[in-house]
């Protein structure tokens, strides 16, 4: 529901401040591959979201699949202390393999606990509890995250992705390309 940015609005703001750029013809499978190569990505696109978390359009992403993922994101990224947990985003069709009594959790809200056999495999999303907090994609509600997630889970076999809101603690959710 929020306001979106054009093409030619971020290459703007990218050539007024002189920061180099390429455009990438499949940026989901681009995005993935870094991301199976546990860089950290900056997620903007389509409409802000609007609510208490970030649902893939304006989100910083990195693999869930090393417990020591969560402590970067939390020192370089967030600035925040190293016990605050983090959400993953997963394919909604992937549910049942990760969360015991699964059901539809579109907002991160609901916490359930994570399946013995996938707490080793995305230990940064896996709270001390065993929990953690999901949001499951359906592609029919954002396709581009859908298939971000979908291609980072053929690369490693995890349809999941740690997801936090593009934000540094105590600043507001950031919504222009600025």
């Amino acid at each position: 529901w929020g306001p979106e940015y054009s093409d030619r609005e971020i290459e703007t703001v990218l050539r007024l401040r002189n920061l180099p750029f390429r455009r990438v013809e499949n940026v989901e499978e681009y995005a993935a591959r870094q991301l199976a190569n546990d860089k950290i990505v900056a997620w903007l696109q389509g409409r802000m979201e609007s609510g208490p978390r970030a649902l893939g359009n304006r989100s910083i992403l990195m693999s869930a699949n090393k417990a020591e993922n969560k402590d970067i994101i939390n020192a370089r990224v967030k600035f925040r202390e190293a016990f605050r947990p983090f959400c993953p985003s997963l394919l909604w069709e992937k549910k049942e393999d990760y969360l015991e009594h699964a059901r539809d959790e579109f907002f991160m809200i609901t916490s359930f606990t994570c399946k013995a056999n996938k707490r080793s495999k995305v230990p940064a999303v896996v709270h001390a509890d065993h929990t953690l907090r999901p949001q499951t994609v359906k592609k029919s509600f954002n396709p581009r995250y859908w298939n971000l997630i979908h291609e980072f889970g053929k690369l490693t076999g995890e349809y999941l992705l740690l997801n936090t809101s593009l934000n540094i603690m105590g600043e507001p959710m950031i919504n222009h390309p600025r």
